[in-house]
């Protein structure tokens, strides 16, 4: 979770690159939102794991909730992550003026959120992710959220911002659905919706061996997933297929440009690396086909 931040963090930093503007900057540089011009987004709450959801002209961010944990002599201790309980979502029409539209209290278990958790079955709501499809001619928004590191759940709404509820009553993926054993951590879910409507969900991480990985293990973890959605984008179809992943850490990203599929992670830190895939870097993969099969390129 903590390198997902700040995976996230380049990848929005990425995609706020993409967003036509205008700059102080020559026409024939990138146009991007510089250092200091309303920065951060936000500073009166902690957030980590931003996805970023553009429609009808606003930009909406998803992060984790996050707070301090406090010893009894209100000195700061080691995370839990047991304040990673709910969403933050903040939108922009400008990308420097930001509305912060509160938190989701997405888990709902043991009475979190002050038993206002919309999902009753889930403990914890880590790294969103959120699409958007015409279903029955109106626009659907679902969330994608990790019940901690051992499944994934999903909330739909009919605006960006909710109000959002839990379709299913249980856990989307767990690691029962097909496909998924061998996964170490099922968390950091990644969305995407084909040109055609049909919606991929992709997560997964973790190095299996326990405490001590051969190299083998650190070089090919095989521990990420790709698995297709129902129509309904609250189900899901077949089995998951593995994405060979060199290196695999955590935090899957996907994309699609000029017809190819680039699927993104984060490179973990041990084991004898090659010189193009070096350790706690984002690599990329190519593909002609959402489900794969998927090829190394490099770092981004």
């Amino acid at each position: 979770m903590k390198m997902k931040c700040g995976a996230c963090l380049l990848v929005l930093v990425l995609f706020m690159s993409c967003i036509p503007g205008k700059s102080v900057l020559a026409a024939s540089t990138t146009i991007a939102k510089h250092v200091g011009n309303s920065n951060p987004l936000i500073d009166h709450h902690l957030g980590a794991d931003p996805f970023a959801l553009t429609y009808n002209g606003r930009v909406y961010i998803y992060m984790s909730s996050d707070d301090y944990e406090y010893n009894s002599n209100g000195t700061i201790k080691d995370n839990s992550f047991a304040n990673l309980n709910k969403v933050f979502v903040i939108s922009s029409a400008d990308m420097v003026n930001w509305t912060d539209h509160g938190a989701i209290p997405v888990a709902g278990a043991n009475g979190a959120n002050g038993g206002r958790g919309i999902a009753k079955w889930a403990g914890a709501s880590w790294a969103p992710s959120v699409a958007v499809k015409k279903i029955n001619g109106k626009d659907k928004f679902f969330l994608y959220f990790a019940n901690g590191g051992g499944g994934i759940g999903v909330l739909t709404a009919d605006s960006p911002t909710g109000p959002w509820t839990d379709p299913i009553g249980k856990a989307l993926v767990t690691i029962s659905t097909p496909g998924m054993s061998g996964v170490v951590w099922l968390f950091d879910p990644a969305v995407f919706v084909d040109d055609d409507g049909t919606g991929y969900l992709y997560a997964g991480g973790g190095i299996p061996g326990g405490s001590n990985p051969t190299q083998e293990q650190w070089a090919n973890p095989k521990t990420a997933r790709v698995i297709k959605l129902g129509n309904d984008m609250t189900s899901v179809v077949g089995s998951a297929s593995v994405i060979d992943a060199p290196f695999m850490f955590e935090d899957s990203g996907i994309h699609k440009h000029n017809g190819k599929y680039y699927y993104s992670y984060c490179i973990n830190f041990s084991g004898v690396h090659p010189a193009n895939i070096p350790p706690g870097e984002i690599g990329y993969m190519t593909s002609s086909s959402p489900m794969g099969p998927l090829r190394i390129e490099g770092i981004s």
